[in-house]
């Protein structure tokens, strides 16, 4: 091996990458013959990682984005790479023992690098903070992809014992990488983006003639494992990153790399994934191992790999391995004779099989004999003199001097209390968002820089000038603030415009101007219903007010367009909906941060309804202090407009009901229903929904419940007001089955009066398999159930 790479050294232009595990001083040797052949050590880089890790960006994908790898392919390499590191610390079989957990590992990173509310590079003590608080919370971080929102959601919607042990099994999992300190610090560095720190770079060294050498050998194996695998996942990256930026033309200097004790990567599907991609990745790879079998049994893709996708096969002496000989044989050659030859191969002897050129034959296995150990190797015939011998260990100090401060990070000092490597920035908090407050978004989304404060809501805040926003500020509109907006739009503010980017056309920033900015030269079909932002905010505060307010602008926004969709002043069809549209869309119209979010339900502003089947806030009376809304009678609540203190998944209930009765009954011939009424005054009391007659006269009643702390006294209540109707059908629309149950729980058993109904029902059986015909109660039907439905399509 050592001979093999100094040869390789002078014969490709490319690194030559060892990562040596044995621990048994093949890096020594290495060095020592290195130096003896070639005369300094300048163009090598040495990691004891004992010592010093290389300082890898593990979560990071800002350089591939840079080089123009799309984000989805960027994403899920590096997900599966982590998923990959975790099997190989657990083993493949414990790792999947629990079957929801490592889908939940998956779904919190993507959400992690979502590139709205994510970020491009975090830690992996991030991470683990983002796991903490969905566990915590139930509160699932937003994401832009509504596929991933939903499947968050799915999680979250979990009982809570349920939930209690998928996010346990999670944490079991991902607590496996910071145990060992080494590797805690590996996952937790990440180089900011000025530069600043050290930064193990591959992709800036797989091209240069230099020896790059990984020994682990004095690591635990788990540790080994973790490290060489984090190692060959930069190398997939940088010999990605190196194909797309080259063109089909392009000739790649080769890469060599050289994995010993190769068997112990054996469940590795990266390791199967760079052995299949290596040639087109212009990297040649070298597996040292005992014996081939050592990985069949634990991973047989990767040993169908070696024995059909390695060209060149050394070999000594193997006993027992069929499946190997036949890789061997030949019709002048059989498989018994291989099978002996192996058997009988002397020590400083090796069966051989070269590659042949294309169209010509592949040559006969042949015998090889050993070279002579290499000239400086401390066995061999010319060790270091005792004068190169010194000039040989200056050299080292200085090798692993330049390797460490240029490119490593020093373990040594673990244990001690130091600054972590980069401040902690919660999930959702943009570290882009300056303590000036200016938010920055890319040009094709509208770029604007305009000031706010990031404030917290505790009285010792750290950086006071934040307390100062611009008076300036424009806070009656979205748009300068938004993180999305159709690519062919671009947001001036300036002059308070939207612009068609193609034509410079400026129109009006209302939604009129947002549709005419698309039209002007391209079409509303080509573009994402999700990237057409609410653009009036009817925010009416002076500069005074939103000084002295305890919530930065960023919060009063957030309050004021959560306030504004649960009245439902947003134009359902472009803007957002209520019914449908998750209140993430409304975090990304007004840059707000989920940090700033959690502060304000912490904080008691805002209170979370759901997260499934979509996330839904209601403004608490708090809130509606702090952006100075008064309810007014006949305005924001009262006969046909809802109740006082109702949330928004309230709304969402009554209206989506209202939309149900009109559907079964009021189209229905079978009805006498003309008219399907919410929040209708009835003698002193107000039921969600009706259906009317031509008379006037109620026939159909439903009640949307939410199982809150007066379960057992409201929901008698409700079924009194619908019996006392005397209608042809009682409808019961409940968030999902827990509450559906919990709701039949409290008419089985109520606080006070008799049992409304008798029936009951197993917790398993969905609310539209219940049977129950009573005055109060003939059907139930769940929100998922209404949403999913054709209503309102």
């Amino acid at each position: 091996m050592i001979t093999g790479i100094l040869d390789n050294y002078e014969a490709t232009e490319g690194a030559d990458i060892l990562i040596d595990p044995k621990g048994d001083g093949m890096a020594d040797d290495y060095l020592r013959a290195h130096y003896a052949r070639y005369g300094s050590l300048d163009d090598v880089y040495y990691f004891d990682c004992t010592k010093t890790l290389p300082a890898l960006s593990f979560f990071d994908i800002r350089d591939q984005l840079d080089a123009g790898v799309d984000r989805t392919t960027a994403v899920e390499d590096i997900v599966d790479h982590y998923v990959d590191i975790l099997i190989g610390i657990m083993g493949h079989e414990r790792f999947e023992q629990a079957v929801r957990s490592p889908d939940i590992i998956r779904y919190v990173l993507k959400a992690m690098f979502d590139p709205v509310h994510g970020e491009d590079a975090f830690t992996h003590r991030e991470f683990q903070t983002a796991v903490a608080r969905l566990h915590e919370t139930r509160d699932p971080p937003p994401v832009v992809d509504e596929d991933l929102q939903a499947m968050l959601a799915g999680v979250a919607a979990n009982s809570k014992r349920s939930f209690d042990e998928l996010m346990q099994g999670v944490a079991n999992r991902i607590e496996k990488v910071p145990v060992d300190a080494r590797l805690g610090r590996l996952f937790n560095h990440v180089p900011d983006e000025a530069g600043d720190g050290s930064h193990f770079d591959l992709r800036t060294l797989i091209d240069e003639d230099a020896v790059v050498i990984i020994d682990t050998g004095g690591l635990r194996p788990a540790s080994k494992r973790v490290i060489t695998l984090v190692i060959l996942s930069a190398l997939w990256t940088a010999l990605r990153r190196r194909t797309q930026q080259g063109d089909d033309e392009t000739d790649y200097p080769l890469v060599n790399l050289y994995l010993e004790e190769a068997s112990q990567l054996s469940t590795s599907s990266l390791l199967s994934n760079l052995l299949s991609q290596s040639r087109s990745f212009g990297l040649s790879v070298t597996l040292a191992m005992q014996f081939p079998a050592q990985l069949r049994e634990a991973n047989p893709e990767a040993y169908l790999e070696v024995l059909n996708n390695v060209s060149t096969i050394v070999t000594g002496n193997v006993a027992v391995d069929p499946h190997f000989s036949r890789r061997f044989a030949t019709a002048e050659f059989p498989v018994g004779e291989v099978q002996t030859r192996l058997r009988t191969l002397r020590r400083g002897q090796w069966l051989a099989t070269l590659p042949a050129e294309f169209g010509q034959a592949e040559p006969h296995p042949f015998v090889l004999q050993s070279t002579p150990l290499p000239r400086g190797h401390p066995e061999s015939d010319e060790p270091l003199s005792p004068a190169r011998e010194a000039s040989y260990t200056a050299a080292v100090d200085i090798l692993t001097t330049r390797s460490a401060q240029a490119y490593g990070l020093d373990v040594a000092s673990i244990g001690s209390r130091s600054k972590p490597q980069r401040a902690h920035t919660p999930l959702g908090h943009r570290e882009s968002s300056p303590l000036d407050g200016s938010t920055s978004k890319s040009q094709s989304t509208g770029e604007a820089q305009s000031p706010e404060r990031i404030t917290t809501n505790t009285p010792s805040d750290p950086y006071p000038e934040r307390n100062a926003p611009s008076p300036d500020a424009r806070i009656n509109s979205a748009l300068p603030y938004t993180t999305r907006l159709p690519p062919m739009v671009v947001y001036d503010p300036e002059v308070h415009a939207v612009i068609c980017e193609e034509c410079s056309t400026r129109y009006d920033p209302a939604l009129t101007g947002i549709k005419n900015a698309v039209e002007c030269c391209h079409s509303l079909d080509d573009v994402d219903r999700d990237d057409i932002p609410i653009s009036h905010l009817p925010l009416k505060l002076s500069p005074v007010e939103r000084g002295s307010s305890a919530f930065t602008d960023a919060q009063l926004r957030f309050l004021q367009a959560v306030y504004s969709a649960h009245q439902r002043r947003f134009d359902p069809e472009y803007e957002y909906d209520l019914l449908y549209d998750s209140m993430v869309r409304l975090q990304e119209y007004t840059g707000v941060s989920q940090k700033e979010v959690h502060e304000l339900v912490d904080g008691g502003s805002l209170a979370l309804d759901c997260t499934y089947p979509h996330k839904l806030y209601t403004v608490t009376p708090k809130g509606r202090r702090a952006i100075a809304v008064r309810h007014r009678e006949g305005v924001a609540h009262g006969h046909g407009r809802g109740d006082l203190s109702e949330s928004s998944l309230h709304v969402v209930m009554v209206e989506l009901g209202r939309r149900y009765l009109e559907q079964e009954f009021v189209e229905s011939d079978g009805s006498a229903a003309v008219e399907a009424v919410s929040y209708y005054e009835h003698e002193g009391s107000r039921l969600d929904a009706v259906c009317l007659n031509e008379d006037g006269e109620i026939v159909v009643t439903l009640e949307a419940e939410r199982a809150n702390h007066d379960i057992l006294t409201a929901v008698p209540e409700d079924y009194d007001k619908m019996a006392a109707c005397e209608p042809e059908a009682a409808i019961w629309v409940v968030k999902n089955r827990k509450d559906a149950h919990e709701v039949l729980r409290a008419l089985n058993d109520p606080n006070e009066g008799h049992p409304r109904v008798e029936k009951t029902y197993s917790s398993n059986s969905p609310p539209s398999s219940f049977k129950i015909h009573q005055p109060g109660f003939t059907e139930m039907r769940t929100l998922q159930e209404l949403r999913d439905s054709a209503l309102g399509e």
